[in-house]
This record gives C-alpha cells, sequence and structure tokens, in this order.
C-alpha cells in the first residue's frame, strides 16, 4: 500500500472541496495561500494518489418530487448471489446508495419515492423481481449536520480512550 499522507494545504484545499466542490482554482488558491497553478497541481496529485477520486452534484430529491427518504435492509433468498442483486439494483432509479452488509440482513439501501405508496411498490418489486426475502424499512426523518468535521479530514474525529 502507498503512503497516503497529506499536509496541512492538501487538508485545507479537502475542506473547502468537500464544501464547495465548484470552487476554482484562483478562489481555492486564496483560501489556501497558493497560487492558481499550484492549486491545481495539488489538486491533480490528489486525483493522482486515489485521494479525490471525482466530483459530483448533489442534486435536491425534494425538488424533483421524491420527498420520501427511506433505508431498506434486504435479506436475500438463500442461494441468491449478492451480484444479481447488484445488477437489478443498478435499474432502479429511486436507489441512490447500496452497501453490503454483515449480521442479519445482506444490504441496505437508501432510496427517495414520492410517498409510501411508492416506497411500497418498491419493496413489492425488489421481492418479486430481484430475489429478496425479507425487507425491513425505515424512514428518515430528517438528515443530520455533521459539517464540523470537515476540518478534521485526515485526522481522527474522535479520540481513543
Amino acid at each position: 500500500m502507498r503512503n497516503h499522507a497529506i499536509d496541512g494545504i492538501d487538508r485545507k484545499i479537502l475542506s473547502v472541496l468537500l464544501t464547495h466542490g465548484r470552487t476554482s482554482f484562483r478562489e481555492l488558491g486564496v483560501q489556501v495561500n497558493l497560487s492558481p497553478n499550484a492549486t491545481a497541481e495539488r489538486v491533480a496529485r490528489l486525483q493522482q494518489r486515489g485521494i479525490i477520486t471525482g466530483f459530483q452534484a448533489n442534486v435536491s430529491m425534494e425538488a424533483m418530487g421524491f420527498g420520501l427518504h427511506a433505508f431498506v435492509d434486504v435479506k436475500l433468498q438463500p442461494g441468491a448471489s449478492m451480484e444479481a442483486f447488484e445488477q437489478v439494483l443498478q435499474s432502479i432509479d429511486v436507489v441512490h446508495d447500496a452497501v453490503s452488509l454483515t449480521g442479519s440482513f445482506d444490504a441496505r439501501l437508501r432510496v427517495a419515492c414520492r410517498d409510501t405508496a411508492h416506497l411500497g411498490e418498491l419493496i413489492e418489486s425488489l421481492r418479486s423481481v430481484a430475489g429478496v426475502q425479507e425487507t425491513s424499512s425505515t424512514v428518515i426523518c430528517r438528515p443530520l449536520d455533521v459539517t464540523s468535521r470537515v476540518g478534521k479530514v485526515g485526522k481522527a474525529s474522535r479520540t481513543s480512550k
């Protein structure tokens, strides 16, 4: 494994990009006390080292009519493969994130639906098409603010005893 140690300037760059991903190199340079060219070189090195893996747009699902957000835990039928389930998920546009789990359930999905009826349709679809044996759904009430961790890029956010 390569050493991915980063210095204070890299940490500042990452902190700015985490909250304002479209910041220009000129503005980013002002915030970290570097020229735009030096800043662009730093960002390029962070990308080459695999520390910055991409940039994305954050889309308001509520503004698009998908105001109900939920986690759906999924237990696959005996013999069903995670790879086949993963391929099915790629065709379901309301699934925005999915992870494989240890424990009672095999996977957890984060979904955005129009309403509870739409969530019910999604669950029925999963059961009939994707080889799902059991589901457990939890509606998300509101996101919690974790922005205080932004300045701690590359550092432990909790102390251990």
